[in-house]
């Protein structure tokens, strides 16, 4: 494989042209890339998925790219800051990297762009040096920084591309220097493969402000990516590393109690409206929590396939504010309790509160249809796993693809440190719950018995 060439020293000074103002996406079309097994420059591929990013960074000023690894999305975040730095106006525009040797390639990248564009370009004059290009005419900088907190705090970037955040390390410290930038009309384009449910890209992706437009870029949207490389690209890596990798999961490294949840097996491609076909039943199931209360809605077909097509993860609401809620959401979908065969509850909500009536006997006193039975976690847990995937290979529940805190809570719902339980972490536990309540009260459960024990041997696999 041959040396990479914007490893090697370049001038600190070229072109004198007037400033571009093409679109990005045309911009794009007249630089250089360096890619491995090329001697010389290659102009960026003209395949649907880099076009279809150009486009949204013309666009949008706040994208986000959840990516498979080794897709020129890292090019293509360089490219943008340069483009920016021609056409966004005096000031600084940055670039963060996870470590100072990722910072100083970043610079690399983008001289290696200015030095290979084409002529048309018009490329004003610039001087570079190890961290930084500037712009003396356009009064605009780029500058490349590791990631440090002090090293972004009290400045104000017109741009930042913030390359694999996922992997950076004082990812919440930056977030927070940079935000204001941001906050004030700075434009964002932050990158990544995933890294588990963790860190501030994960929080950002899973945003449901609407505030980041987030796309997604697989492997196999790269035309070159056939079934020979993907056997080669697998060698080596776990099922789990392989996902998280290559296919977009925000799964943990080690120890998903439901590892065997698979987005593009269990989210359905379009929203889903419960239809109600004979034979068809409606259920909800509960989890009260302490301060997370959680609710699923559920609808289960004749042949005992379940659907989960809305859910609801509540902040310090009390039970009258909870009843609210649920009462909105069954609005949404036109239904009330009569259609309801019953709602799950976890049974501790029988205990007496403080006011000496239990939150069962306030949702029975207000006509709700109630059901719970006691069950070890451990039992609950395998019946699950068991509907995402049996031993048989079938698929018993489907999720609507607006549930996006409930495959969150999937993705990060981890075993304990000692790998017996799953660890109550007051995020991602309570719809986990309210779906395991749901599940071991339907009818097709209510004759097996739930011993109490231990998590039994190769539930984790």
């Amino acid at each position: 494989m041959s040396q990479s060439p914007f490893a090697k020293p370049l001038p600190t000074t070229d072109h004198r042209l007037p400033v571009t103002t093409m679109s990005f996406l045309d911009f794009l079309h007249t630089l250089r890339t360096w890619a491995p097994g090329h001697i010389l420059p290659q102009p960026f591929p003209d395949w649907p998925y880099v076009r279809k990013l150009a486009r949204e960074l013309d666009n949008h000023d706040r994208l986000l790219v959840v990516k498979s690894r080794q897709m020129m999305v890292t090019w293509l975040g360089c490219a943008y800051v340069l483009y920016r730095a021609l056409n966004g106006g005096p000031g600084i525009h940055l670039v963060i990297s996870k470590e100072e040797r990722s910072a100083k390639e970043m610079i690399e990248r983008i001289h290696f762009l200015l030095a290979y564009a084409d002529e048309h370009a018009n490329l004003p004059e610039f001087k570079a040096s190890r961290t930084e290009i500037t712009f003396k005419e356009l009064d605009a900088r780029i500058l490349s920084l590791p990631a440090a907190p002090f090293a972004v705090r009290g400045l104000s970037p017109r741009t930042l591309f913030w390359d694999e955040m996922a992997f950076t390390p004082n990812d919440e410290e930056i977030w927070a220097a940079v935000k204001p930038a941001v906050d004030s009309g700075g434009h964002f384009f932050g990158v990544s493969t995933p890294n588990g449910p963790l860190g501030t890209f994960y929080e950002l992706i899973h945003d449901t402000s609407g505030v980041f437009t987030v796309t997604r870029v697989h492997y196999s949207d790269n035309p070159e990516r056939d079934s020979e490389w993907e056997e080669e690209a697998r060698a080596g890596l776990s099922s789990a590393r392989w996902r998280r990798e290559q296919e977009l999961s925000f799964e943990g490294a080690e120890g998903r109690v439901y590892d065997q949840f698979d987005p593009q097996i269990h989210l359905l491609s379009e929203p889903y409206r419960p239809n109600r076909k004979p034979g068809a039943k409606l259920f909800r199931g509960i989890d009260f929590g302490y301060r997370r209360p959680a609710v699923l809605w559920a609808e289960e077909d004749e042949d005992g396939t379940l659907v989960v097509f809305a859910e609801l993860l509540g902040d310090r609401w009390g039970l009258r504010k909870l009843m609210e809620q649920i009462h909105q959401v069954d609005q949404r979908f036109g239904l009330s309790e009569r259609d309801f065969t019953w709602t799950a509850v976890d049974p501790a909500g029988a205990a007496n509160m403080d006011i000496g009536i239990s939150p069962v006997d306030v949702l029975r006193n207000a006509g709700y249809k109630l059901d719970h039975r006691p069950s070890s976690i451990s039992s609950g847990v395998e019946t699950v796993r068991s509907f995402l995937l049996d031993a048989s290979g079938n698929v018993s529940l489907h999720i609507d693809p607006r549930c996006t805190r409930l495959r969150t809570a999937f993705e990060g719902y981890q075993w304990d440190k000692h790998g017996d339980s799953p660890d109550k972490d007051g995020e991602h536990d309570h719809l986990m719950d309210a779906l395991r309540y749901l599940i071991i009260n339907l009818p097709r459960y209510k004759h097996i018995p739930t011993p109490v024990r231990p998590r039994i041997e190769g539930m984790r696999s």
